[in-house]
């Protein structure tokens, strides 16, 4: 029987559709970038919860390069943050974890310092490619010069919360897709 790639298409599309209005959006409303970034990457996910690898990378280039055409340099923190993290901590978190040859607390160990290192990779290049937009920060009324190791060790604090709380998104995005898509 000849497998049908429509429904994979289908889905990456409607994935990829959903990322680009959370990506364009968030270039627009600047209160609510990192949730719309979210967002795009949890449309991102959606080939991934029925284990659609190739349609997830279809997705995230699709909506990569469909959002820099149209919002540029506001698109980069998606492109290399949110979106392409989703791609990776799937295929870290539910692909490599099940290999079976690996002790348990090697492969935790393995997929922590891999997601780190992309992690602290992807922001110093976000931080070069987009030349220092953020040098200082007003609290109350002060300014305050801000150095790359401080919004570093801010924005880590924030992916130490983040990495859980998406992968816990995931598992129930899986449950709600598979009561809504019956196939």
């Amino acid at each position: 029987m000849r497998k049908r790639y429509s429904y994979e298409i289908a889905l990456s599309a409607v994935s990829a559709a959903i990322a680009i209005l959370a990506v364009v959006a968030q270039a627009y409303v600047d209160a609510l970038t990192i949730a719309l970034n979210v967002i795009a990457a949890l449309a991102i996910n959606l080939p991934l919860t029925k284990g659609m690898w190739k349609g997830g990378i279809m997705s995230f280039v699709v909506s990569s390069i469909v959002s820099f055409l149209i919002v540029n340099i506001q698109s980069l923190p998606f492109i290399m943050l949110f979106g392409s993290y989703a791609i990776l901590a799937w295929l870290l978190d539910f692909k490599f974890y099940k290999v079976e040859k690996l002790p348990k607390a090697l492969k935790i160990a393995i997929i922590t310092v891999i997601k780190i290192g992309y992690y602290a990779l992807m922001f110093w290049a976000c931080w070069q490619l987009m030349g220092l937009v953020i040098n200082t920060i007003n609290i109350f009324g002060n300014k305050y010069e801000v150095t790359f190791y401080v919004i570093w060790g801010i924005c880590f604090a924030v992916f130490c919360i983040y990495d859980p709380f998406m992968r816990w998104v995931f598992k129930n995005e899986c449950i709600l897709v598979n009561r809504i898509v019956k196939k």
